[in-house]
């Protein structure tokens, strides 16, 4: 049972179901309350063989085995966490854990049993669907990785049903995170009024709510992203002999894609003959303009 709640104690939605095969059967959603326990995805990662962690990675492996024989991406592009500590802006490599492989299925295997109890009961949420790319692949290598997310179509937002191809699932809500995503808080609204035999918004009322989610959503994403390439310019700028690797992800007429893993960052060099996709090269800072939002580096 998965328990959502809005803090470490407080009232919440908890979500009952059983895997079979990877397969949510029996889903039920009832009030609740929950206490959260913090702990660091470093910490569970070191505990992984012990209970309650051990029952729930075997429950959530199962569940993206069977996402990603639906055609699921595994794209395993370089993340970092941005900061600013102080006056220091610290950037940390996210490593690939199997404690953040473990929280990610636990969260779409809620929006996805949120998403199928509304279709059964008929209570209007907001669902997520994304059509599926013009060429399915299974990318191998960052480069490949690279190219395959950029034939992804967008998600959308609609109050109908459909299959979200990136996530391998016939049906998906995000129901996660109700505090930072105003459509969590809408999906949780309606089904606690449900649950609790209260009135629910309807078809009409939801979609005027929702019509700007789609818009907004990817201005929030975009001013996160102009964010942390800010913040990542800045500290480039205040090492002027940085220097680190770089990995060749696609080739253009005049220009060099490259993603440097230490930082996340996409960027552009001059191309050369020698370049091939999947290449590690070494880059060192020649110049940062942090009002044009530009680096330049050179090759060693």
């Amino acid at each position: 049972r998965l328990g959502l709640g809005l803090a470490e104690r407080s009232p919440a939605l908890s979500f009952g179901f059983c895997l079979n095969d990877g397969e949510l059967t029996d889903i039920e959603i009832v009030p609740s309350w929950v206490c959260v326990q913090r702990a660091t995805y470093d910490e569970v990662d070191w505990r992984m063989h012990e209970q309650p962690f051990a029952a729930i990675n075997e429950m959530t492996s199962a569940y993206r085995a069977r996402r990603l024989a639906r055609g699921a991406a595994r794209i395993d592009l370089p993340e970092t966490s941005v900061r600013v500590v102080g006056d220091e802006v610290v950037i940390r490599p996210l490593p690939k854990l199997a404690s953040r492989d473990m929280v990610t299925d636990a969260m779409l295997m809620a929006g996805e049993a949120a998403a199928r109890f509304a279709e059964a009961n008929a209570v209007p949420i907001p669902y997520v669907m994304q059509p599926t790319p013009d060429e399915v692949r299974q990318p191998s290598g960052m480069a490949e990785m690279y190219a395959y997310r950029r034939l992804f179509k967008p998600s959308r937002v609609t109050l109908e049903p459909a299959p979200h191809f990136g996530l391998g699932l016939d049906i998906y809500a995000r129901a996660t995170s109700p505090l930072r995503r105003y459509s969590d808080l809408v999906v949780h609204q309606q089904l606690r009024a449900h649950v609790l035999g209260r009135d629910k918004l309807n078809a009409d009322e939801l979609l005027e709510r929702t019509a700007a989610l789609d818009a907004a959503g990817a201005t929030v994403r975009r001013a996160e992203r102009l964010s942390n390439l800010h913040w990542k310019l800045v500290h480039l700028g205040r090492q002027a002999d940085w220097q680190g690797d770089a990995v060749v992800v696609a080739l253009e007429e005049r220009k060099t894609v490259v993603i440097l893993p230490e930082l996340a960052l996409e960027t552009r060099i001059r191309r050369s003959p020698d370049h091939q996709l999947g290449q590690t090269i070494r880059l060192r800072v020649r110049e940062v303009d942090v009002p044009a939002q530009n680096v330049y580096f050179r090759t060693l």
